[in-house]
């Protein structure tokens, strides 16, 4: 909330000045300006130098400190001093406007601030033997970075708090260390290659269907057709005219097969066998691609690919089958896999999706039998202890296992990652999976981002000329990007074609557009007519600068914009509370009305925890996704309001001056790690009538799969999940995805978070939003300050 500076309260125009004065006016966190008061001192009294010149260069280090602090805070791991502008990273035109009285008072200071060399004076003020920023230094020998015992480290022109630059200099040198090819002796060569065709061998099934539908009707849409269901890339030297006549009289699928000679595989491209190739070969990994491209699929794939490895002894891992005699890639026992994700829904949807793809595999049970059916978060794996930040394994207990695949790895921060790989052991495979075009992590850094800024520089023309002999894909080698090509963009594979949204659907071409960045492609989108999307305009806020543009009378204003939003929101849980009924109401349930319970026979513990389980399913078909957390289009008021409306027509029945009551949705919002649940967690509210007596538990679906039920007294801090944001939607989707973006700009909204919100929506999408506002939104890149890729660029192996 703004508050008005009184002048006569806080005296002075230093910058320290203006920190303490931004941070009464809430525009800076308290942490930000009391760490740059503590700098400032710290400056002062290691030097008894009075001279004006010195306490000046104090207080530009104390500003500098506390912009360290608020960059972090944004999710910023540095501040670049050689691109650094204040009053831009302080919005200080738009500060000014509403605090004029700022401008004058700082006038002088800004002034003088245009002429500072921050990089000089940080160099020339670190060189002082008293000095409270460092220089970055590393250890040649062993490449660990050596922190200085000082609150700031300068590396090149990267401000850094210290602790930010030791993990981001120990993830770098973590991920460098694994990123090498493994030698490949050449009968597990053979192996490998023949694993990868077995598992990726086309299917023609498809194709036929496409064919049998009767919408390719003509060569060039038949033409088409194959080029997209068998992934040509190369389209010249190809017999067109001989393939479409092999599709014109085939009258059954295997007659289809003739196309393995007519396209052969040097003309197509498949990118999940690349990727499984990629992984296959390297002790660390990237797979990244949007919804719908198959990453769990191919991980599936793969998982398979190693586990057949192992059982054949056919890989040498050197030099690091020296390291570990009970690598399970030298034992005909399965090796140890563990999949992971950041939060536990995410890994609940891990948990099932990777169940159903190893189900379509084409390999034996056996090979099934082997592969992890449950998956956990970060936190459980690491062993996360109540109370502490400190965690079971780590750098002197490390975990057991061989294979370590992280799912939604754009959600893991700079510090749990620093941890993850301290826990790693040195012969472990790591494999990340993501999409880079989602919002990064809440906390600070931009890992998967850093990561996959590596994709254009292609493969080194040794890997690529690998790749292609594993694959059959020519176009792999490439002389021109191979110039720039090193260890980790070697590491990458970028999933480019989506199996869920074909042309003709909306959510795909509209998440394509926004990840353009072009507001005229979204709207073109918005203009074509898609059946699963639909745009509902609503009016500017009239302090919006884009007010003067709603002149459509079907825009909503306010009101309408809320009453439709509960009207659709009442139709989209209408199967949930119909599930809701069902579970209370079949087998020894009961129905609440008022104070009275109508039961029959009491189910088992099983039987109500498939109750649960129905219902948790039915819940997380539809949602309300908010892009702010406060105000008329936030998730706190549209959580009431839907609540009111279920509640108006019965669908729910909440007991007056009563919390907890059968149905309600609850969302995790701080972490219990005694009870296992975690910040994003989905619980539902029901009476358990598996007990003598019946009482309410809220129940909740595990990332193994299983169902918890906790009585509302020990549920930890939550809030209602009728709506919630989009941060927290991430590792989430369902059927129908209803977003709403507030009635006026807000620096949240970014390319990042209206793609990310537009990827929930597996089926439909119902988007509540001002076009200009929108479009504005899409325009806006969130750009995160790191060094982490400088150092992967530098720290070559």
């Amino acid at each position: 909330m703004t508050q008005t500076i009184n002048s006569s309260t806080i005296e002075g125009n230093s910058a320290l000045d203006l920190l303490l004065s931004l941070e009464k006016l809430g525009v800076i966190r308290a942490i930000d300006a009391q760490f740059a008061r503590f700098i400032h001192q710290q400056c002062l009294f290691a030097n008894h130098d009075t001279s004006v010149d010195f306490r000046q260069q104090a207080d530009h280090i104390a500003l500098l400190a506390g912009l360290v602090s608020y960059e972090f805070g944004r999710g910023h791991i540095c501040l670049r001093l050689n691109e650094l502008d204040i009053p831009q990273t302080l919005s200080w035109s738009f500060l000014t406007r509403q605090h004029p009285e700022l401008a004058s008072r700082f006038a002088n200071l800004f002034s003088q601030l245009q002429s500072v060399d921050w990089l000089t004076l940080v160099e020339k003020y670190s060189s002082q033997s008293d000095a409270v920023v460092g220089l970055a230094q590393v250890n040649q020998a062993s490449l660990q970075p050596l922190p200085p015992p000082l609150p700031l480290v300068l590396e090149q022109d990267r401000l850094y708090l210290t602790r930010y630059w030791h993990y981001e200099s120990q993830v770098a040198d973590g991920f460098m260390v694994r990123a090498k090819t493994l030698s490949v002796a050449p009968d597990a060569f053979s192996a490998m290659k023949q694993a990868l065709d077995q598992l990726f061998a086309r299917d023609y099934r498809y194709l036929w269907d496409g064919l049998q539908s009767g919408e390719h009707t003509t060569s060039i849409e038949r033409q088409r057709l194959v080029c997209e269901m068998l992934d040509v890339v190369q389209t010249d030297g190809l017999d067109w005219s001989l393939i479409d006549s092999v599709l014109t009289q085939a009258t059954q699928v295997d007659q289809i097969n003739q196309l393995d000679r007519l396209v052969p595989l040097s003309a197509c491209l498949n990118w999940q066998k690349v990727a499984a190739a990629v992984a296959l070969t390297r002790q660390f990994s990237v797979i990244s691609g949007g919804p719908g491209t198959g990453k769990t699929t191919t991980v599936a794939k793969l998982l398979a690919a190693l586990i057949t490895q192992a059982q054949q002894q056919s890989i040498s891992q050197e030099p690091v089958s020296q390291q570990s005699t009970s690598q399970a890639a030298n034992s005909k026992q399965a090796p140890i896999i563990k999949l992971v994700a950041p939060t536990g829904k995410a890994a609940a949807r891990l948990t099932e999706s990777i169940g159903l793809a190893i189900e379509q595999l084409p390999v034996s049970d056996e090979i099934k039998a082997m592969m992890p059916a449950h998956s956990s978060t970060i936190h459980r794996l690491l062993g996360a202890r109540p109370n502490t930040v400190e965690y079971k394994y780590n750098q002197s207990n490390r975990l057991h296992l061989d294979i370590l695949v992280v799912d939604e790895a754009s959600m893991v921060d700079l510090p749990m990652m620093f941890r993850l790989l301290q826990a790693l052991p040195s012969h472990a495979r790591l494999i990340l999976l993501g999409d880079k075009d989602q919002l990064a992590s809440v906390e600070a850094g931009a890992i998967l981002g850093d990561i996959c800024q590596f994709t254009s520089f292609g493969y080194q023309a040794e890997f690529g000329h690998l790749l292609v002999d594993l694959t059959g894909y020519q176009s792999l080698v490439d002389p021109q990007s191979a110039i720039k090509a090193n260890a980790i963009s070697d590491s990458l594979c970028m999933l480019q074609k989506s199996y869920r949204f074909h042309a003709r659907s909306g959510v795909g071409q509209l998440a394509k557009a926004i990840n353009a960045g072009s507001a005229k492609q979204v709207e073109k989108v918005w203009q074509q007519g898609f059946e699963d999307i639909q745009l509902h305009v609503i009016k500017a806020h009239s302090s919006s600068s884009q007010s003067s543009t709603d002149s459509s009378p079907e825009s909503l204003d306010l009101a309408q914009a809320q009453n439709a939003l509960c009207q659709m929101m009442t139709e989209a849980y209408s199967p949930y509370c119909q599930q809701l009924n069902q579970a209370v109401n079949s087998g020894g349930g009961s129905v609440i009305q008022g104070d009275l319970f109508a039961s029959v026979e009491a189910p088992t513990k099983a039987m109500m925890e498939q109750k649960a389980q129905a219902v948790l399913k039915a819940f997380s078909q539809a949602r309300l996704l908010c892009a702010v957390r406060e105000g008329e289009f936030g998730v706190e008021r549209m959580n009431q309001l839907v609540e009111d409306s279920l509640a108006r027509i019965k669908l729910i029945n909440p007991v007056e001056n009563e919390h907890w009551y059968v149905g309600r949705p609850v969302m995790i919002s701080q972490n219990d790690s005694a009870l296992g649940l975690h910040n994003g967690d989905i619980g539902i509210c029901l009476l358990d009538e598996s007990e003598t007596t019946p009482r309410l538990r809220v129940f909740f679906e595990m990332p193994d799969g299983r169902i918890k039920g906790v009585l509302p007294s020990r549920v930890p801090k939550h809030e209602l999940a009728f709506a919630m944001t989009i941060h927290k939607s991430q590792g989430s989707e369902f059927t129908h995805t209803v977003m709403l973006l507030p009635n006026k700009m807000n620096q949240i909204l970014t390319r990042e978070l209206i793609y990310t919100g537009v990827t929930r929506a597996k089926s439909r999408l119902d988007l509540f939003a001002n076009p200009a506002i929108l479009a504005q939104g899409v325009s806006i890149k969130t750009l995160r300050s790191s060094g982490l890729s400088d150092k992967l660029i530098k720290n070559k192996i």
